[in-house]
Parts: C-alpha cells; structure tokens; sequence
C-alpha cells in the first residue's frame, strides 16, 4: 500500500501556524504490528484497513485510541489535499493562501484524549461507511466547513455554479435583486425574469427526469440541445453568455447579503459632503456640516453597539467551553488592540501554550465580519432617520439603494484599514477606528468593571 504512512502521519500545524507533518510512533508500531498483511498488500486492500480500524475504535479495548488516532491521521490528510485544491483553484483569483485554509482547518494536535473536540474527531464520529469512503466523507465536510466557508465568501468566493443559482431562484426574485439592488431599468428586469422562466421550462423538468432515472450530482452547463429549446432565436453561444451575465448578477447579490465583498474595486472614501448635496433641498453649508458630523457620530455609536454584541455572544459561547476561555478572549483582545502586543507574546499572558491557540481563540476575521454583519443594518437605519431632517420622505426613498450601497463602501473600508493595522508586527498602536471604538467598548466587559 503506497500511502500507507497518512495512517499514522499527521498533518497539524506549528505554534507559528506553519502546516507539519508528524509521525505518530505508537501508532505506526501498532498498525505494522495488528495489520501487516493488509499494509504490505495492493492499495485496493486500503478499504478493509479502513473497516478494521473503525471496527477497533467503536469496540471497547485498548486499542480504541490507536485506532482513532490512525483514522484521525489519515482525514488530516484529506482535509490538506482539499485545501490545496480550493487554493490551486481559486487562490490566485481570489487572494488567499493555503495556509490560509490550514487554519481553519486543521486543528489535530494527535493527542488520544484531546482537551477540545477537532474536527477531525466530527468527521470521524458523523462518519457511515454505507454511504460514502472515508476519503469522500472527509472531503465534503471539509468542503462544508462554516468557517471555511465564511472566509472564502469574505474574499467574493461563493462555490455555487451559475446552473444552480439560475435553477434555484424564482422569476419573483429575480425581478427584486435587479431592481432594487443592480438598479436594472424595467425593461432590462423583465428581459432577464424571460430568460430564467424560460430556462426553468427547459432546465428544471430535465433535472427531474434525471433525478427519476437515478442520477444525481451537480448542476451542469445546458447542453446545445437545451439552449435550443430555451430560445431557438439566439445563437447558442449569446445565449450561454446572457445566462452568465444574469448568474453573475444574482452571485454577487448573494455574496452581499451573507456577509461577502462582491465589488470588484473600492472607491478611496465616500464623499459624504456629496451626498448630502446631492440629498438635498440644504439650505446651507450648515446643514451639510451638521449632516456629516451626525453621520460620524452615528458611526461611532452603531460601531461601539455592534462591537458589543459580538463581543457578549462571544463570551456567551466561550463560557461554556472547558475549561471556561471568557476571560482570555477580552484580556487577549485588550492587550492585542489595546497594548499593540504581537500574537506571539499573547499566548503566556492568558493563559495559552502556542500562537496558534490565540489566533483560533480571538479568530479576528470571524470578529470583524459578525462586527461588519451587525454594523451595517444598524448604520443605514440611523442615518436613514437622520436624513429626514433635512430632505422629503420620497427623495429619500429615491436615494436609498445609494445611501446603502455607500455605507456598505465605507464599512468595508473601514474593516479593511482595522485588518491592515492588525498585521503591523511591532511599534502598533489603535489608531484605526474599529480598533479605537474595541478599546472604548471592550472595558465594560474587563473583569473588575461594574
């Protein structure tokens, strides 16, 4: 068996968060010794090795553990084979690396009774050897990964193919999205809510005959066949290309509303003094200094109260844990915002034993997206309700989709400076907003605060 040695070679990462590969000794010792038929035999044999190490693990007996650990082993790989792939793939496009991935991902430290439940162990335990090989199993969930997931979003990667979204979204939606958030004219709606009826006759009822002939799997390209049916009128190879088009605009649609940043460039700053020329009738100077003053201080005050309600849930979720790591969560946050400690020097301060603990503990990314998440909705409201003091109720609803998609601008914009402030090493002060109002906020949550 050529890769026999991923049975007791596990991948796991570094305290510096670098991807390592670690032989498990007992458990190489264990298996040459329990399976050496099987591991000196052909690959094809790797399956029965498979089915004998998870009948080891469910019996009680000595050898469960080693069992475990060799089957965990075994996933770290899957998991580090999936990570390559998605950053092969879409990581230049897209800016990300595989360590990226690796991080929040592999979090096996190979020991028998681990103090935290890694996700190896879920793969393993929700694991049924009737429906899929380990291999497949292991892969899907690792495809799967919620924070995985949350992170390529962030960067604009919504892993759905075009033929999906189309087949998954109604002509009513259609007509919403385009109209309320791509500001499509009215003819440009109903030409694209055409198209997609017409694809849905088409491409939905040979979905379901291939359902009822047994096959199943992805979503796949319309054949020549099929586009021919949608419109005989169109060439063929237009007519792929306005599906496209219309899926590239229902993709980015999605992305926005699960957190993502669909937009394919950000303008410097939002000119807020612009805005509330364009809003008016102002009378004056005045009003527009008093308009942009009242935004920054609704900023800061939505700002502060998203901080705070992320942070609450975060303690929430952290207490239950065992041992209970609330308390490392805010000190950490403190001193890594606050002080300008690097995360290398965090670990000894609260309590943790390697770089790569902090990071999965105060996980900023996640921190700032559930931030941006709350934020956003808070800030349009407030400044929505500001706006009336100095324009009519319908100019304010013909600018709307604007004062939106601006604000989005400048949050984005503003997590963006707070991320590249978090990655100075050295000399690295709260001067970014996010960070600022974190260290205004974050006090009410120290210990001792009443």
């Amino acid at each position: 068996m050529d890769n026999v040695f991923r049975y007791w070679q596990l991948v796991r990462l570094t305290s510096s968060g670098q991807c390592q590969l670690q032989v498990l000794p007992q458990v190489r010792a264990w298996l040459q010794s329990t399976f050496s038929r099987l591991i000196a035999g052909p690959d094809d044999l790797e399956g029965e090795l498979q089915r004998s190490l998870l009948t080891h693990w469910r019996s009680p007996g000595p050898q469960a553990d080693l069992a475990q650990l060799s089957l965990r082993c075994f996933i770290t790989h899957q998991i580090r084979s999936v990570c390559l792939r998605l950053t092969t793939l879409f990581g230049e496009t897209y800016g990300f690396t595989a360590n990226e991935l690796f991080f929040l991902v592999l979090d096996d430290d190979g020991q028998p009774e681990p103090t935290h439940r890694p996700f190896t162990l879920e793969v393993l335990e929700t694991y049924d050897p009737a429906k899929a090989a380990l291999s497949t199993w292991s892969s899907r969930l690792t495809n799967h990964h919620p924070a995985l997931n949350r992170a390529l979003l962030e960067r604009g990667l919504y892993r759905v193919s075009d033929w999906a979204i189309l087949n998954d979204t109604t002509p009513e939606q259609v007509q919403r999205i385009l109209h309320q958030y791509h500001l499509c004219s009215e003819y440009e709606v109903a030409q694209a809510a055409t198209l997609l009826e017409r694809y849905h006759q088409v491409y939905r009822r040979d979905r379901i005959a291939q359902r009822q002939a047994g096959q199943t799997g992805r979503c796949q390209k319309p054949t020549p066949e099929q586009l021919h049916a949608i419109n005989a009128d169109v060439v063929a190879a237009d007519l792929l290309l306005q599906l496209r088009i219309l899926a590239g605009q229902l993709r980015q649609y999605r992305i926005h509303v699960r957190g993502g940043n669909p937009l394919v460039y950000q303008r410097e700053e939002p000119n807020w003094d612009q805005i509330a020329s364009d809003a008016a009738p102002l009378e004056g100077d005045n009003d527009q200094d008093e308009f942009v003053q009242g935004y920054r201080q609704a900023l800061a005050d939505c700002l502060g109260d998203a901080i705070a309600q992320v942070i609450q849930a975060n303690l929430t979720r952290l207490q239950s844990r065992q041992p209970p790591r609330d308390r490392a969560y805010v000190q950490g946050l403190h001193l890594f915002h606050c002080q300008g400690l690097s995360m290398g020097k965090l670990a000894d301060e609260i309590g943790l034993s390697s770089q790569v603990q902090v990071s999965r503990l105060l996980d900023l990314k996640r921190l700032k997206a559930d931030v941006r998440h709350e934020l956003v909705p808070r800030l349009c409201e407030t400044v929505r309700h500001q706006a009336l003091n100095y324009i009519s109720a319908d100019r304010l609803r013909a600018i709307d989709h604007t004062l939106e998609n601006l604000l989005n601008e400048e949050v984005n914009q503003m997590i963006a400076a707070a991320e590249a402030e978090a990655k100075i090493p050295q000399g690295r002060t709260a001067k970014s907003l996010f960070a600022r109002q974190l260290c205004t906020t974050i006090h009410q949550f120290m210990p001792g605060t009443e």
